[in-house]
């Protein structure tokens, strides 16, 4: 029986029991943000152009007023979640040092906004407007696939992901190199919700090859690419869109994607994406002078010389060629005559016989002597013996490498392989530099050391290895090791029998003299197993956190032919 109501309404009131409870109204959301060109953030960062901007976030080229340079601003509103979510991300950002993430400068709140600053590169274009043109040559998509793979391994091993790795948010600087924007904040930004970080991650590496290589996007018309294809309700592969697509390379981004492929695994995490990229040879640029396409080299047309070309006969010489007019031989001057050339021909005929006298008792003098005299060839010997060989060591010459690569040492995978030419690049301010480790100087945690395979462009005698470190400290161990056997660029360690020699030191010029028999090789390797302890940037070294760890800026060696 319903209970009346307090007005008296006779029992159309609910009961107790009927009412629901109420909906707690949903939280406004924050305003957008309010600022103009002009605006400025911490007394520093001048607002100079809005680049985009939506509901939640607006984004802006800026000036950093103090240090005079551009810089990139995120803006979103302070208050709630997001704007909790956006400073957190912001500041597990900037603790990343990797130079393949676009670095986080700064992280406030100011007049109700948060604001995040990065650092501003203005000579690069985002894969969008690359994919513009045409599909990447393989080359290009081996280098942007072990780029992104390798750094978000590295960001997944941190505890951070991405979740919005599109076209837009990955760069490739005008030196061919390949940075990410907006580790952990884009999807702050802009909100991400996910079980598996790490394998949306990969499945997003993923379609961003798909794209190098098809300029077709794998979920619908974006970017400015057509949607990809798919049939029996499969996405087609690579190579059913395009003709000459690499195998390996499609086979691994439908892997990243998530499908089988001849049995083997789809890959989970960036970790095993880059592994497996790593373990591929090497993609290099086809040589300038290589001809692509078009018939073999002997279906091109015989050279034919041009028929106006001088041409010298055994007959005599012809200027005008085959149909011009012939020179007149040569006619012999006639033989002298008269008085004078009477005198002439007896002068010759004296000298004549004046030579043929001399030689004869020549001839006379060392037959007649018979055994008293030494034959001349063996007196000259006498009096004149032969100088002794030199004894002058060869100089050993210094010999720059043609070619290098990161290999992986003791299980752990290569850090920076783009940077490695750094090493030989003949300029002490640029250098290839490992991670930091918490532990030292040994290094043991996860790897064995860090290694990379030099070719010295031909086979040479070793006799020191000379390393200019980013750091000194206590302290720094490397050796230097050989494949001598080696005709090829060798990809792993194992390779690597002969150990040349070793060096250790706490300055940042290391130098390792080959002990031992003398070793020829082409092939060589250098394996870092200790770094000194450094807590602060030195120069221009800069430094991820501090921790154990080291750079290479140049390496050269000393060799005999």
């Amino acid at each position: 029986m319903r209970k009346p109501t307090a007005d008296g309404d006779g029992g159309k009131g609910d009961t107790d029991a009927d009412a629901a409870p109420a909906e707690p109204a949903p939280a406004p959301e924050p305003p957008a943000p309010r600022v103009s060109r002009g605006t400025r953030l911490a007394e520093r960062y001048r607002l100079e152009h809005r680049l985009s901007q939506n509901g939640r976030s607006e984004t802006w080229r800026a000036v950093d007023e103090k240090l005079r340079r551009a810089v990139g601003v995120h803006i979103v509103p302070a208050g709630g979640e997001h704007g909790r979510a956006v400073i957190a991300a912001a500041r597990a950002a900037a603790l990343m040092g990797d130079p393949r993430f676009v670095q986080v400068l700064d992280c406030a709140e100011q007049d109700g906004l948060i604001y995040v600053v990065k650092e501003w590169l203005p000579d690069a274009d985002n894969l969008t407007k690359v994919f513009e043109s045409a599909p990447l040559p393989p080359h290009e998509v081996y280098e942007l696939t072990r780029a992104l793979a390798q750094a978000m391994s590295v960001a997944h091993r941190a505890g951070l992901s991405h979740l919005r790795l599109t076209p837009e948010n990955v760069l490739r600087m005008h030196t061919g190199q390949y940075k990410i924007v907006g580790l952990a904040v884009e999807a702050a930004l802009y909100g991400h919700d996910t079980t598996d970080a790490a394998r949306d991650d990969t499945h997003a590496v993923g379609r961003l090859m798909y794209a190098a290589l098809t300029r077709r996007w794998v979920e619908g018309t974006e970017y400015g690419l057509q949607a990809a294809p798919f049939t029996g309700g499969r996405l087609c592969a690579p190579g059913q869109i395009r003709a000459g697509v690499d195998d390996t390379l499609a086979a691994l981004a439908m892997r990243a994607l998530g499908h089988e492929v001849k049995h083997e695994p789809v890959f989970e995490t960036p970790g095993e994406l880059s592994a497996a990229i790593t373990a591929i040879p090497e993609m290099h640029p086809p040589e300038q002078n290589a001809i692509v396409g078009g018939p073999e080299p002997d279906e091109y047309p015989i050279y034919t010389p041009t028929p106006n070309r001088t041409v010298y006969a055994s007959a005599g010489y012809s200027g005008g060629g085959p149909t011009g007019p012939a020179r007149p031989p040569v006619t012999p001057p006639p033989p002298l005559g008269g008085r004078f050339g009477a005198a002439v021909k007896g002068a010759v005929a004296v000298l004549v016989v004046l030579a043929i006298v001399l030689v004869t008792w020549q001839v006379a003098s060392h037959v007649g002597d018979g055994e008293k005299k030494e034959p001349p060839l063996k007196t000259q010997d006498v009096q004149s013996p032969t100088a002794p060989p030199s004894t002058v060591p060869p100089k050993p010459s210094t010999t720059r490498p043609k070619n290098g690569k990161e290999i992986s040492i003791g299980g752990g995978t290569p850090i920076s392989p783009q940077d490695v030419y750094k090493t030989y690049d003949e300029n002490p301010s640029t250098y290839w530099r490992t991670n930091y480790m918490v532990d030292g100087p040994e290094i043991t945690f996860s790897r064995k050391g860090y290694g990379i395979v030099y070719d010295l462009g031909a086979v040479h005698e070793l006799r020191d290895a000379q390393i200019t470190l980013g750091s000194g400290g206590a302290y720094t161990n490397i050796k230097l090791m050989a494949a001598p056997d080696a005709k090829t660029m060798p990809t792993s360690e194992d390779a690597f029998k002969t150990t040349v020699g070793e060096g250790t030191n706490k300055g940042t010029d290391l130098r390792i003299e080959a002990t031992g028999k003398p070793v020829r090789a082409q092939f060589v390797l250098l394996v870092m197993t200790a770094m000194p302890k450094v807590d602060s940037n030195i120069g221009d070294y800069q430094i991820y956190n501090a921790g154990y760890q080291n750079a290479w800026r140049e390496v050269t060696f000393s060799t005999l032919p």
